[in-house]
Protein backbone atom coordinates (compact mmCIF):
# COMPACT_ATOMS: atom_id res chain seq x y z
CA UNK A 1 0.00 0.00 0.00
CA UNK A 2 0.88 3.20 -1.15
CA UNK A 3 0.10 6.63 0.13
CA UNK A 4 -2.39 7.33 -2.61
CA UNK A 5 -4.03 4.32 -2.21
CA UNK A 6 -4.07 4.22 1.42
CA UNK A 7 -5.71 8.11 1.25
CA UNK A 8 -8.05 6.63 -1.18
CA UNK A 9 -8.81 3.73 0.98
CA UNK A 10 -9.57 5.94 3.75
CA UNK A 11 -11.85 8.95 2.19
CA UNK A 12 -13.68 6.34 -0.50
CA UNK A 13 -15.46 4.13 2.15
CA UNK A 14 -16.32 7.19 4.30
CA UNK A 15 -18.22 8.90 1.56
CA UNK A 16 -19.74 5.77 0.15
CA UNK A 17 -21.03 5.38 3.99
CA UNK A 18 -22.55 8.38 4.09
CA UNK A 19 -24.70 8.83 0.59
CA UNK A 20 -25.65 4.81 1.49
CA UNK A 21 -26.30 6.42 4.78
CA UNK A 22 -28.80 9.39 2.96
CA UNK A 23 -30.45 7.08 0.60
CA UNK A 24 -31.46 4.65 2.95
CA UNK A 25 -32.31 7.26 5.38
CA UNK A 26 -34.47 8.65 2.43
CA UNK A 27 -36.31 5.40 2.01
CA UNK A 28 -36.95 5.34 6.20
CA UNK A 29 -34.34 2.49 6.66
CA UNK A 30 -33.08 4.28 9.56
CA UNK A 31 -30.88 0.60 10.80
CA UNK A 32 -28.93 0.05 7.29
CA UNK A 33 -28.22 3.87 7.17
CA UNK A 34 -26.54 3.62 10.79
CA UNK A 35 -24.86 0.21 9.90
CA UNK A 36 -23.64 1.74 6.42
CA UNK A 37 -22.63 4.41 8.44
CA UNK A 38 -20.33 2.52 11.54
CA UNK A 39 -19.22 0.58 8.66
CA UNK A 40 -17.28 2.93 6.80
CA UNK A 41 -16.41 4.91 9.37
CA UNK A 42 -14.64 1.38 11.28
CA UNK A 43 -12.98 0.65 7.82
CA UNK A 44 -11.47 3.99 7.30
CA UNK A 45 -10.19 4.40 10.94
CA UNK A 46 -8.52 0.88 10.55
CA UNK A 47 -7.21 1.30 7.41
CA UNK A 48 -6.16 5.15 8.50
CA UNK A 49 -4.32 3.34 11.52
CA UNK A 50 -2.63 0.67 9.96
CA UNK A 51 -1.24 3.12 7.27
CA UNK A 52 0.07 5.42 9.98
CA UNK A 53 2.26 2.51 10.89
CA UNK A 54 3.16 0.96 7.57
CA UNK A 55 2.88 3.81 5.08
CA UNK A 56 5.48 6.53 4.48
CA UNK A 57 4.04 10.27 4.44
CA UNK A 58 4.21 11.56 0.74
CA UNK A 59 2.03 13.67 -1.89
CA UNK A 60 -1.30 12.68 -2.70
CA UNK A 61 -2.67 14.17 -6.16
CA UNK A 62 -0.76 17.17 -4.95
CA UNK A 63 -3.27 18.28 -2.42
CA UNK A 64 -3.31 16.60 0.55
CA UNK A 65 -0.58 13.67 1.90
CA UNK A 66 -1.33 10.35 2.90
CA UNK A 67 0.72 7.79 5.29
CA UNK A 68 2.12 8.25 8.42
CA UNK A 69 0.27 10.95 10.83
CA UNK A 70 -1.71 12.05 7.53
CA UNK A 71 -3.42 8.96 7.53
CA UNK A 72 -2.99 8.28 11.39
CA UNK A 73 -4.95 11.41 12.31
CA UNK A 74 -8.14 10.89 9.49
CA UNK A 75 -8.12 7.21 11.18
CA UNK A 76 -8.41 8.50 14.88
CA UNK A 77 -11.46 11.10 13.98
CA UNK A 78 -13.03 8.09 12.07
CA UNK A 79 -13.09 5.68 15.41
CA UNK A 80 -14.38 8.85 17.09
CA UNK A 81 -16.84 9.06 15.03
CA UNK A 82 -17.86 5.44 14.96
CA UNK A 83 -18.15 5.48 18.75
CA UNK A 84 -20.30 8.34 18.45
CA UNK A 85 -22.86 6.53 16.04
CA UNK A 86 -22.44 3.10 18.19
CA UNK A 87 -22.92 4.64 21.73
CA UNK A 88 -26.15 7.10 20.12
CA UNK A 89 -27.17 4.07 18.69
CA UNK A 90 -30.32 3.66 20.76
CA UNK A 91 -31.42 7.60 20.21
CA UNK A 92 -30.40 7.50 16.60
CA UNK A 93 -32.87 4.97 15.89
CA UNK A 94 -36.06 6.34 17.56
CA UNK A 95 -35.30 9.85 15.84
CA UNK A 96 -36.84 10.32 12.53
CA UNK A 97 -33.91 11.78 11.43
CA UNK A 98 -30.93 9.37 12.86
CA UNK A 99 -29.91 8.10 9.63
CA UNK A 100 -29.30 11.08 8.13
CA UNK A 101 -27.72 12.45 11.32
CA UNK A 102 -25.41 9.16 11.28
CA UNK A 103 -24.57 10.07 7.50
CA UNK A 104 -23.70 13.79 8.41
CA UNK A 105 -21.22 12.21 11.30
CA UNK A 106 -19.66 10.26 8.48
CA UNK A 107 -19.28 13.18 6.02
CA UNK A 108 -17.52 15.04 8.92
CA UNK A 109 -15.50 12.35 9.85
CA UNK A 110 -14.25 12.99 5.83
CA UNK A 111 -14.14 16.64 6.38
CA UNK A 112 -11.69 16.69 9.25
CA UNK A 113 -9.64 14.19 8.43
CA UNK A 114 -9.02 15.82 4.71
CA UNK A 115 -8.48 19.02 6.84
CA UNK A 116 -5.61 17.11 8.77
CA UNK A 117 -3.96 15.63 5.60
CA UNK A 118 -4.42 19.23 3.54
CA UNK A 119 -1.34 20.20 1.75
CA UNK A 120 -2.64 22.96 -0.38
CA UNK A 121 -4.44 26.32 0.72
CA UNK A 122 -7.54 25.49 -0.97
CA UNK A 123 -8.16 22.45 -0.20
CA UNK A 124 -7.94 23.00 3.70
CA UNK A 125 -10.63 25.86 2.75
CA UNK A 126 -12.68 23.47 1.24
CA UNK A 127 -12.26 20.82 4.41
CA UNK A 128 -12.73 23.61 6.91
CA UNK A 129 -15.96 25.48 5.65
CA UNK A 130 -17.73 21.72 4.92
CA UNK A 131 -16.96 20.67 8.39
CA UNK A 132 -18.56 24.18 9.78
CA UNK A 133 -21.65 23.55 7.48
CA UNK A 134 -22.21 19.81 9.05
CA UNK A 135 -21.39 21.03 12.91
CA UNK A 136 -24.29 23.91 12.21
CA UNK A 137 -26.79 21.30 10.82
CA UNK A 138 -25.45 18.60 13.46
CA UNK A 139 -25.94 21.34 16.69
CA UNK A 140 -29.54 22.63 15.51
CA UNK A 141 -30.72 18.34 14.94
CA UNK A 142 -31.67 18.68 18.12
CA UNK A 143 -35.17 20.94 16.76
CA UNK A 144 -35.21 23.00 20.26
CA UNK A 145 -35.14 26.39 20.72
CA UNK A 146 -31.49 26.61 22.78
CA UNK A 147 -29.88 24.63 20.21
CA UNK A 148 -31.07 26.66 17.68
CA UNK A 149 -29.68 29.61 19.00
CA UNK A 150 -26.43 27.90 19.39
CA UNK A 151 -26.51 26.70 15.88
CA UNK A 152 -26.90 30.50 14.76
CA UNK A 153 -24.28 31.66 16.87
CA UNK A 154 -22.13 29.00 16.18
CA UNK A 155 -23.13 30.16 12.61
CA UNK A 156 -22.67 33.64 12.61
CA UNK A 157 -19.15 33.06 14.18
CA UNK A 158 -18.41 30.61 11.64
CA UNK A 159 -18.95 33.22 8.91
CA UNK A 160 -17.08 35.80 10.60
CA UNK A 161 -14.10 33.02 10.65
CA UNK A 162 -14.88 32.31 7.03
CA UNK A 163 -14.04 35.78 6.44
CA UNK A 164 -10.69 35.76 7.83
CA UNK A 165 -9.60 32.41 6.05
CA UNK A 166 -10.69 33.84 2.80
CA UNK A 167 -8.80 37.53 3.72
CA UNK A 168 -5.53 35.43 4.59
CA UNK A 169 -6.19 33.48 1.31
CA UNK A 170 -5.77 36.64 -0.86
CA UNK A 171 -2.70 37.56 1.17
CA UNK A 172 -1.02 34.11 1.24
CA UNK A 173 -2.20 32.60 -1.88
CA UNK A 174 -2.32 36.36 -3.97
CA UNK A 175 1.52 37.63 -2.75
CA UNK A 176 3.59 34.21 -2.48
CA UNK A 177 1.84 30.94 -3.50
CA UNK A 178 -0.44 31.35 -6.58
CA UNK A 179 -1.37 27.56 -6.40
CA UNK A 180 -1.61 27.73 -2.54
CA UNK A 181 0.45 24.83 -1.99
CA UNK A 182 2.24 24.69 1.42
CA UNK A 183 5.77 24.13 -0.30
CA UNK A 184 5.56 27.00 -2.57
CA UNK A 185 4.63 29.05 0.42
CA UNK A 186 6.96 28.50 2.82
CA UNK A 187 9.75 29.33 -0.04
CA UNK A 188 8.32 32.16 -0.92
CA UNK A 189 7.09 33.98 2.70
CA UNK A 190 10.86 34.56 3.75
CA UNK A 191 11.04 37.41 1.15
CA UNK A 192 11.99 40.57 3.86
CA UNK A 193 10.30 43.05 1.76
CA UNK A 194 7.14 40.84 2.05
CA UNK A 195 7.28 39.76 5.95
CA UNK A 196 4.81 42.53 7.00
CA UNK A 197 2.14 40.50 4.98
CA UNK A 198 3.30 37.62 5.60
CA UNK A 199 2.38 37.87 9.11
CA UNK A 200 -0.86 39.14 8.56
CA UNK A 201 -1.67 36.50 7.08
CA UNK A 202 -0.72 34.56 8.74
CA UNK A 203 -1.93 35.23 12.07
CA UNK A 204 -5.31 35.70 10.21
CA UNK A 205 -4.90 31.84 8.90
CA UNK A 206 -4.37 31.07 12.60
CA UNK A 207 -7.12 32.76 14.04
CA UNK A 208 -9.00 31.30 11.88
CA UNK A 209 -7.81 27.41 12.84
CA UNK A 210 -7.97 28.68 16.45
CA UNK A 211 -11.66 29.15 16.12
CA UNK A 212 -12.44 25.49 14.44
CA UNK A 213 -10.23 23.82 17.24
CA UNK A 214 -12.82 25.80 20.05
CA UNK A 215 -9.06 28.16 21.63
CA UNK A 216 -10.25 31.03 23.42
CA UNK A 217 -11.06 33.55 23.16
CA UNK A 218 -12.68 31.90 19.90
CA UNK A 219 -14.45 29.37 21.61
CA UNK A 220 -17.74 30.63 22.55
CA UNK A 221 -19.58 29.39 20.71
CA UNK A 222 -18.59 25.88 21.88
CA UNK A 223 -20.67 25.84 25.43
CA UNK A 224 -23.44 26.17 24.23
CA UNK A 225 -23.25 23.92 20.89
CA UNK A 226 -22.13 20.89 22.93
CA UNK A 227 -25.23 21.67 25.61
CA UNK A 228 -27.92 21.47 23.35
CA UNK A 229 -27.20 19.24 20.59
CA UNK A 230 -27.87 16.19 20.59
CA UNK A 231 -25.09 14.11 22.63
CA UNK A 232 -23.96 11.59 19.62
CA UNK A 233 -23.79 14.90 17.52
CA UNK A 234 -21.70 16.77 20.43
CA UNK A 235 -19.69 13.42 21.05
CA UNK A 236 -18.52 13.89 17.66
CA UNK A 237 -18.16 17.46 17.58
CA UNK A 238 -15.88 17.68 20.31
CA UNK A 239 -13.94 15.04 19.35
CA UNK A 240 -13.10 14.51 15.79
CA UNK A 241 -13.24 18.08 14.41
CA UNK A 242 -11.16 19.20 17.22
CA UNK A 243 -8.38 16.89 16.07
CA UNK A 244 -8.26 17.72 12.74
CA UNK A 245 -7.93 21.56 13.05
CA UNK A 246 -5.48 20.76 15.55
CA UNK A 247 -3.47 19.19 12.86
CA UNK A 248 -4.13 21.40 10.28
CA UNK A 249 -2.86 24.36 12.57
CA UNK A 250 0.38 22.40 13.41
CA UNK A 251 0.76 22.08 9.78
CA UNK A 252 0.62 25.12 9.30
CA UNK A 253 2.89 26.63 11.98
CA UNK A 254 4.97 24.61 10.63
CA UNK A 255 4.93 26.33 7.15
CA UNK A 256 5.15 29.40 8.98
CA UNK A 257 8.98 28.59 10.61
CA UNK A 258 9.93 27.24 7.40
CA UNK A 259 9.04 30.85 6.17
CA UNK A 260 11.25 32.58 8.49
CA UNK A 261 8.45 34.00 10.66
CA UNK A 262 8.45 31.92 13.61
CA UNK A 263 10.01 34.47 16.08
CA UNK A 264 7.61 37.02 15.83
CA UNK A 265 4.29 34.03 15.27
CA UNK A 266 5.29 31.81 18.03
CA UNK A 267 4.62 33.84 20.95
CA UNK A 268 1.04 34.68 19.63
CA UNK A 269 0.75 30.92 19.64
CA UNK A 270 2.35 30.66 23.48
CA UNK A 271 -0.32 33.82 24.28
CA UNK A 272 -3.42 32.03 22.43
CA UNK A 273 -2.14 28.85 24.82
CA UNK A 274 -2.41 30.33 27.67
CA UNK A 275 -5.51 32.40 27.05
CA UNK A 276 -6.91 28.72 26.83
CA UNK A 277 -5.80 26.93 29.32
CA UNK A 278 -6.71 30.07 32.10
CA UNK A 279 -10.31 30.67 30.62
CA UNK A 280 -10.81 26.72 29.94
CA UNK A 281 -9.83 26.16 33.40
CA UNK A 282 -11.74 28.76 35.07
CA UNK A 283 -14.86 28.75 33.22
CA UNK A 284 -15.35 24.69 33.87
CA UNK A 285 -14.84 24.99 37.61
CA UNK A 286 -17.98 27.44 37.87
CA UNK A 287 -19.88 25.23 35.49
CA UNK A 288 -22.99 23.41 36.98
CA UNK A 289 -24.07 21.27 33.67
CA UNK A 290 -21.62 18.27 32.93
CA UNK A 291 -21.53 18.82 28.87
CA UNK A 292 -20.95 22.83 29.45
CA UNK A 293 -17.82 21.49 32.03
CA UNK A 294 -16.85 19.31 29.28
CA UNK A 295 -17.16 22.02 26.64
CA UNK A 296 -14.48 24.55 28.84
CA UNK A 297 -12.52 21.71 30.04
CA UNK A 298 -11.98 21.13 25.68
CA UNK A 299 -10.90 24.70 25.54
CA UNK A 300 -8.10 23.98 28.73
CA UNK A 301 -7.24 20.46 26.60
CA UNK A 302 -6.63 22.89 23.24
CA UNK A 303 -4.78 24.86 25.54
CA UNK A 304 -2.32 23.15 26.67
CA UNK A 305 -1.79 21.04 23.19
CA UNK A 306 -1.13 24.46 21.57
CA UNK A 307 2.20 24.72 24.01
CA UNK A 308 3.30 21.69 21.47
CA UNK A 309 2.67 23.44 18.79
CA UNK A 310 4.38 26.70 19.63
CA UNK A 311 7.10 24.27 19.93
CA UNK A 312 6.88 22.59 16.45
CA UNK A 313 6.29 19.47 17.73
CA UNK A 314 3.30 18.10 16.04
CA UNK A 315 3.65 14.74 17.24
CA UNK A 316 3.04 15.48 20.40
CA UNK A 317 0.33 18.43 20.04
CA UNK A 318 -1.75 15.32 17.83
CA UNK A 319 -1.29 12.51 19.99
CA UNK A 320 -2.21 14.76 23.29
CA UNK A 321 -5.66 15.63 21.45
CA UNK A 322 -5.44 12.33 20.06
CA UNK A 323 -5.84 11.18 23.90
CA UNK A 324 -8.29 13.59 24.94
CA UNK A 325 -10.33 12.69 21.77
CA UNK A 326 -11.19 9.65 22.73
CA UNK A 327 -11.78 9.91 26.68
CA UNK A 328 -13.98 12.96 25.77
CA UNK A 329 -16.35 11.48 23.29
CA UNK A 330 -17.00 8.81 25.92
CA UNK A 331 -17.67 11.24 28.37
CA UNK A 332 -20.07 12.50 26.21
CA UNK A 333 -22.11 9.63 25.60
CA UNK A 334 -22.36 8.43 29.19
CA UNK A 335 -25.16 11.28 29.24
CA UNK A 336 -27.54 9.10 27.08
CA UNK A 337 -27.01 6.52 29.85
CA UNK A 338 -27.29 8.91 32.87
CA UNK A 339 -30.23 10.20 31.05
CA UNK A 340 -32.16 6.92 30.52
CA UNK A 341 -31.53 5.70 34.04
CA UNK A 342 -32.94 9.06 35.02
CA UNK A 343 -35.07 10.44 32.93
CA UNK A 344 -35.63 13.93 34.87
CA UNK A 345 -32.04 14.37 34.87
CA UNK A 346 -31.40 18.08 33.91
CA UNK A 347 -28.26 17.75 32.86
CA UNK A 348 -26.27 19.08 35.93
CA UNK A 349 -23.30 17.49 37.76
CA UNK A 350 -25.38 17.61 41.06
CA UNK A 351 -28.15 15.85 39.17
CA UNK A 352 -25.92 12.94 38.76
CA UNK A 353 -25.95 12.40 43.17
CA UNK A 354 -26.14 8.77 43.47
CA UNK A 355 -25.56 7.42 39.93
CA UNK A 356 -22.72 5.77 40.81
CA UNK A 357 -25.12 2.95 42.37
CA UNK A 358 -27.55 3.01 39.79
CA UNK A 359 -25.43 2.91 36.65
CA UNK A 360 -22.51 1.85 38.16
CA UNK A 361 -20.70 0.47 35.10
CA UNK A 362 -20.83 3.70 33.68
CA UNK A 363 -20.22 5.46 36.23
CA UNK A 364 -16.86 3.61 36.76
CA UNK A 365 -16.02 3.98 32.91
CA UNK A 366 -16.86 7.88 33.28
CA UNK A 367 -14.78 8.28 36.54
CA UNK A 368 -11.70 6.09 34.56
CA UNK A 369 -12.59 8.73 31.75
CA UNK A 370 -12.04 11.90 33.50
CA UNK A 371 -9.22 10.55 35.56
CA UNK A 372 -7.48 10.56 32.05
CA UNK A 373 -8.34 13.51 31.06
CA UNK A 374 -6.95 14.71 34.46
CA UNK A 375 -3.89 13.74 33.17
CA UNK A 376 -3.10 10.83 35.90
CA UNK A 377 -1.27 7.92 35.62
CA UNK A 378 -1.24 5.12 34.42
CA UNK A 379 -4.04 5.80 32.08
CA UNK A 380 -3.65 7.32 28.42
CA UNK A 381 -4.43 10.87 29.41
CA UNK A 382 -1.38 10.82 31.10
CA UNK A 383 0.98 9.81 28.44
CA UNK A 384 -0.51 12.73 25.95
CA UNK A 385 0.22 15.48 28.30
CA UNK A 386 3.49 14.14 29.76
CA UNK A 387 4.80 14.20 26.23
CA UNK A 388 3.52 18.34 25.80
CA UNK A 389 4.65 18.90 29.41
CA UNK A 390 8.09 17.40 28.00
CA UNK A 391 8.67 19.32 25.49
CA UNK A 392 7.95 22.31 26.93
CA UNK A 393 10.07 22.36 29.57
CA UNK A 394 13.14 20.92 27.08
CA UNK A 395 12.23 23.56 24.86
CA UNK A 396 12.11 26.29 27.78
CA UNK A 397 15.44 25.21 29.06
CA UNK A 398 16.95 24.79 25.44
CA UNK A 399 15.97 28.14 24.61
CA UNK A 400 16.99 30.03 27.66
CA UNK A 401 20.58 28.70 28.02
CA UNK A 402 21.26 29.23 24.59
CA UNK A 403 20.16 32.91 25.18
CA UNK A 404 18.90 33.19 21.83
CA UNK A 405 14.85 34.24 21.92
CA UNK A 406 15.30 35.19 25.26
CA UNK A 407 11.24 36.05 24.75
CA UNK A 408 10.07 32.87 23.39
CA UNK A 409 12.09 31.30 26.74
CA UNK A 410 10.42 32.79 29.22
CA UNK A 411 7.18 32.61 27.89
CA UNK A 412 7.40 28.66 27.24
CA UNK A 413 8.32 28.86 31.09
CA UNK A 414 5.08 30.71 32.16
CA UNK A 415 3.48 28.06 29.61
CA UNK A 416 4.48 25.50 31.60
CA UNK A 417 3.19 27.15 34.55
CA UNK A 418 -0.07 27.70 33.42
CA UNK A 419 -0.33 24.63 32.03
CA UNK A 420 0.44 23.17 35.57
CA UNK A 421 -1.84 25.47 37.20
CA UNK A 422 -4.47 24.28 35.13
CA UNK A 423 -4.05 21.00 35.14
CA UNK A 424 -4.53 21.22 39.16
CA UNK A 425 -7.58 23.13 38.64
CA UNK A 426 -9.01 20.09 36.55
CA UNK A 427 -8.73 18.23 39.73
CA UNK A 428 -11.80 20.41 41.02
CA UNK A 429 -14.03 20.31 38.45
CA UNK A 430 -13.32 16.58 37.04
CA UNK A 431 -13.53 15.70 40.70
CA UNK A 432 -16.64 17.51 41.02
CA UNK A 433 -18.33 14.94 39.07
CA UNK A 434 -16.67 11.82 40.96
CA UNK A 435 -18.00 13.61 44.05
CA UNK A 436 -21.82 13.66 43.01
CA UNK A 437 -21.19 10.17 41.55
CA UNK A 438 -20.66 8.50 44.36
CA UNK A 439 -20.41 10.84 47.46
CA UNK A 440 -23.60 13.19 46.97
CA UNK A 441 -26.93 10.81 48.50
CA UNK A 442 -29.32 10.10 46.04
CA UNK A 443 -32.56 12.00 45.41
CA UNK A 444 -34.37 8.10 45.52
CA UNK A 445 -32.29 7.47 49.38
CA UNK A 446 -33.81 10.95 50.27
CA UNK A 447 -37.78 9.87 49.64
CA UNK A 448 -40.53 8.56 51.77
CA UNK A 449 -39.85 4.91 53.36
CA UNK A 450 -42.74 3.86 51.65
CA UNK A 451 -41.87 4.93 48.72
CA UNK A 452 -38.69 4.28 48.50
CA UNK A 453 -38.28 0.40 47.38
CA UNK A 454 -40.80 1.28 44.36
CA UNK A 455 -38.81 4.28 42.95
CA UNK A 456 -35.52 2.09 43.50
CA UNK A 457 -36.68 -0.57 40.96
CA UNK A 458 -37.85 1.88 38.88
CA UNK A 459 -34.65 3.48 38.87
CA UNK A 460 -32.52 0.38 38.26
CA UNK A 461 -35.00 -0.35 35.83
CA UNK A 462 -34.40 2.52 33.74
CA UNK A 463 -31.09 1.99 34.34
CA UNK A 464 -31.17 -0.99 32.03
CA UNK A 465 -31.60 0.95 29.50
CA UNK A 466 -29.43 2.47 26.58
CA UNK A 467 -27.06 -0.97 26.78
CA UNK A 468 -25.37 0.25 23.44
CA UNK A 469 -24.40 3.59 25.14
CA UNK A 470 -23.25 2.15 28.08
CA UNK A 471 -21.12 -0.83 26.26
CA UNK A 472 -19.26 1.77 23.75
CA UNK A 473 -18.49 4.20 27.42
CA UNK A 474 -17.09 1.04 28.80
CA UNK A 475 -14.79 0.25 25.84
CA UNK A 476 -13.82 3.79 25.50
CA UNK A 477 -12.97 3.35 29.61
CA UNK A 478 -11.32 -0.21 28.79
CA UNK A 479 -9.37 1.45 25.55
CA UNK A 480 -8.09 4.07 27.50
CA UNK A 481 -6.80 1.95 30.60
CA UNK A 482 -4.87 -0.52 28.26
CA UNK A 483 -3.47 2.08 26.66
CA UNK A 484 -2.50 3.66 29.39
CA UNK A 485 -0.77 0.66 30.85
CA UNK A 486 0.88 -0.61 27.24
CA UNK A 487 3.92 1.29 27.53
CA UNK A 488 5.17 -1.06 30.42
CA UNK A 489 4.88 -3.37 27.57
CA UNK A 490 6.11 -2.34 24.66
CA UNK A 491 7.59 1.07 25.48
CA UNK A 492 6.36 4.86 25.41
CA UNK A 493 6.96 4.78 21.59
CA UNK A 494 4.43 2.27 20.37
CA UNK A 495 1.76 4.36 21.43
CA UNK A 496 3.93 7.41 19.14
CA UNK A 497 4.38 4.86 16.12
CA UNK A 498 1.19 6.08 14.20
CA UNK A 499 2.10 9.73 14.56
CA UNK A 500 5.41 10.02 13.37
CA UNK A 501 6.15 10.87 10.41
CA UNK A 502 8.37 8.50 8.44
Amino acid sequence: MNATTAGLAIFVPLLAAAVIGLVADAFDARRWALIASVAGLLAAGVVGLTAGVTVPVADVFGVFRGGGPFSAVPGVIAVCGALAVMGGWSSLVDRPNGGTTAALITFGAASAGLMAASNDLTTLLLAVETSAVIGYALVSDARTTRSDEAAIKYFIQGSVATGLFVLAMAILVGVFAPTGRYAELAGSMGERLLADPALVGAILMIATLAFKTGLAPFHTWAPDAYETAPVPNAAFLASGPKLGALAALSLFVAVVDAGGHSARVLPIVLALSMVSVLVGSLGALAQPQLRRMLAYAGVAQMGYALIAVAMLDATSAVFFVSTYAFATAGAFLSAIVFLRARPDWDGSIAGLAGMGRTVPWTSAALSILLISLAGIPPLLGFWGKFQVFATAVYGSLSVLRSGGAPLMGWMLAIAVVVALAGSVISLGYYGSVLRALYLLPSPVAEKAESAHDGEAEAQESAGQGSTTSAAVVVLIAALVVVLGVAPALWGYSFLLLPFVAR
